[in-house]
């Protein structure tokens, strides 16, 4: 018995539900603490994400190779969904990319990574933002002093501006949710 027991643990260890835990996505996001800034990991995934390709008949597709470390792509969807969502603070209706994600970010559970893009006439901008599953107040303590402001030159305004990340309240079909969001303003 206790040998059928000994290997029974030993194959249960080898299957890939023993080795299932939720993904950390504080590390690829880690970049973000400094003014909303990127990083080789980083900018692979966001890159990957906004990859436009072209159909025969001339339609837009996003491709669906998302180039992420070893270490989350169990916990992320297989393909980006695309949603039309208003933004209440810009007063603009938007299209939307996301990607589902399981586990965790600094404790707090994630729901979805999102990317927009919004063409103007002389810039547009990109929203870079996670969804996480937790009401503002609890984020707001847990993510206290995490994100620092960054200078930086933008040849779009001709001015300097500050990138910090962002915690944001949201209310998806009643529940209290909160997106930490990094916006960009490109020429």
């Amino acid at each position: 018995m206790k040998k059928f027991l000994l290997i029974s643990t030993f194959l249960y260890c080898l299957s890939p539900m023993a080795w299932a835990v939720p993904a950390d996505w504080s590390g690829l996001f880690k970049s973000w603490e400094k003014g909303c800034d990127t990083s080789p990991a980083l900018s692979a995934f966001t890159e990957s994400m906004g990859a436009v390709n072209t159909k025969a008949n001339g339609q837009f597709y996003l491709a669906q190779n998302i180039k992420l470390p070893a270490q989350y792509r169990n916990q992320a969807a297989q393909k980006v969904s695309f949603h039309k969502m208003w933004d209440e603070r810009e007063k603009y209706t938007f299209n939307q990319i996301r990607l589902s994600l399981k586990g965790h970010y600094y404790g707090l559970p994630v729901v979805h990574y999102s990317q927009t893009f919004i063409a103007e006439e002389t810039a547009g901008m990109e929203y870079q933002r996670l969804l996480l599953d937790v009401p503002i107040e609890k984020a707001r303590r847990v993510l206290a002093n995490k994100y620092r402001p960054r200078k930086h030159f933008n040849i779009v305004l001709e001015e300097h501006e500050t990138l910090r990340a962002e915690l944001l309240p949201v209310n998806i079909n009643g529940k209290s949710q909160t997106i930490v969001e990094c916006r960009y303003i490109f020429g």
